[in-house]
């Protein structure tokens, strides 16, 4: 990346900005203050099962660096996606709407028609009109074969055919070059994602014994050896990205520009494995989630409120004091973040959740989720796609499937599910013969929503 062949391009132009700007500050001309965080960084993991991180009690892996970011601001222990595919995902972060407004319900290099238009306002966007230069490395998801250019970023340190992020070369030489000035910087790595090959590899500096971990319990995946060697070379891809965050944060450090850098963390959906991502039960859309800024936000803060990823754009905009446009979706959670005492601001009730299709055949469905319930309305018969069903042991656990697992089975109409007595999700209510007073209720906030957003599936009956 870079210079190539000789031409000077416009990677090149940035750094001759960058070190324009660094001479202007060094004789007092340099741009104002911004009146929010001089620096946002917005990390974004790819794959990663909301409970994977060893600050969350996972015991199969550690992860020190996303850990002590974690410690040292405010995190949210129940943070939802609103979908599980990563397309989707991806671009309700950049403008604060549902899948179903901004169009993307697909993965786009495959579905390009699907791709979020060129020129589409987005969290970028709004941040450099703002003040900030604005850059991008790793995937891109938005829309394909459009680049990143298109969609409010800069200096884009990454390609349509080169996403993944292998180490922190380009990531720290953007922090060089841009130093001296307000910049978003969205770095958006590929792990724990498996490979091109739909494999994960263990990555050497990280090795995981597969006969050392315990599958956790939120996975709802057989201990069958197979599935050991996965999540373990899964574990040693997520030590990996936490060891090059941590390199990065270092670099931050020895600049000085740590303590007054927003840095956000979020993943983009579930764990790679069947029945969690593209799922929308918990283990589909549960996510991480912290912000970090030591400037302005308390330390050692875990919220427990219900919190949605629709709400993340104009978080960050309002804590940039930029202006949330009119057509976003999503409500800014700053009082959350400002608050030092669990359950003072006020906090929605209820995240909603969405999937329509992943890589073509639909298999829509909509869910809400409160603080005891999970239901989930689903508006066709379709299974939901296995993640991981071309590996021998997911093929040896479908030939002889566990009574307690629905992999690949027809779906019902309806599912819910009592968190407080079935926090895994296991079993569906509806289907064992009960019927909770709240089941009215949670059907009306999914009506309301669904009418709020002019979901068209609204209304639309189920296909068996």
């Amino acid at each position: 990346m870079g210079r190539r062949g000789g031409t000077f391009g416009r990677r090149d132009l940035l750094r001759a900005a960058g070190a324009v700007a660094a001479s202007s500050v060094a004789c007092g001309e340099g741009d104002p203050a911004m009146p929010g965080p001089q620096r946002i960084l917005f990390i974004t993991a790819d794959d990663l099962g909301w409970k994977d991180l060893s600050s969350a009690g996972n015991p199969n892996l550690a992860t020190p660096n996303l850990d002590r970011l974690l410690a040292g601001g405010v995190s949210f222990e129940r943070a939802f996606d609103v979908t599980s595919t990563c397309a989707s995902s991806r671009t309700t972060y950049a403008t604060g709407q549902y899948p179903h407004t901004h169009g993307v319900t697909a993965l786009v290099h495959r579905m390009p028609e699907l791709s979020l238009p060129p020129g589409t306002p987005t969290l970028a966007s709004h941040l450099r009109d703002a003040g900030y230069l604005t850059g991008i490395e790793g995937k891109f998801h938005l829309a394909f074969p459009t680049g990143a250019e298109e969609y409010g970023y800069d200096d884009v340190r990454t390609s349509l055919l080169a996403q993944k992020i292998t180490d922190t070369e380009e990531t720290l030489d953007f922090l060089r070059v841009h130093a001296d000035e307000p910049w978003f910087f969205e770095v958006n790595y590929m792990n724990p994602h498996r490979n091109g090959l739909g494999e994960f590899q263990q990555h050497e500096d990280h090795p995981v014994d597969p006969a050392a971990i315990v599958i956790p319990a939120t996975m709802r995946v057989p201990d069958v050896e197979g599935a050991r060697e996965e999540i373990a070379a899964y574990y040693s891809q997520v030590e990996r990205m936490d060891a090059m965050i941590g390199e990065v944060v270092a670099e931050l450090e020895a600049l000085g520009q740590l303590d007054d850098t927003l840095v956000v963390f979020i993943s983009d959906n579930g764990s790679p494995f069947p029945q969690n991502k593209l799922s929308l039960y918990d283990r589909g859309t549960g996510t991480p989630l912290f912000f970090h800024w030591p400037a302005a936000l308390p330390a050692g803060v875990s919220r427990t409120e219900l919190v949605s990823s629709v709400d993340l754009m104009p978080t960050i905009l309002e804590l940039a004091e930029v202006p949330i446009p009119d057509d976003v979706e999503g409500a800014s959670r700053r009082s959350l973040l400002a608050a030092t005492a669990p359950g003072a601001p006020v906090a929605p009730g209820a995240v909603f959740g969405e999937m329509t299709r992943h890589i073509g055949p639909l298999f829509p469905m909509r869910s809400v989720r409160t603080d005891r319930y999970r239901y989930v309305r689903n508006y066709s018969a379709a299974p939901i796609p296995l993640e991981g069903d071309d590996q021998p042991w997911v093929q040896e656990v479908l030939a002889d499937l566990p009574a307690d697992l629905t992999w690949g089975e027809p779906r019902v109409p309806e599912e819910l599910y009592d968190l407080e007595s079935d926090p895994h999700e296991s079993t569906n209510l509806l289907e064992a013969g009960e019927e909770p007073a709240a089941l009215a209720e949670l059907r009306t906030l999914l009506d309301e929503h669904m009418a709020r957003t002019a979901d068209p599936y609204l209304g639309q009956p189920f296909e068996s």
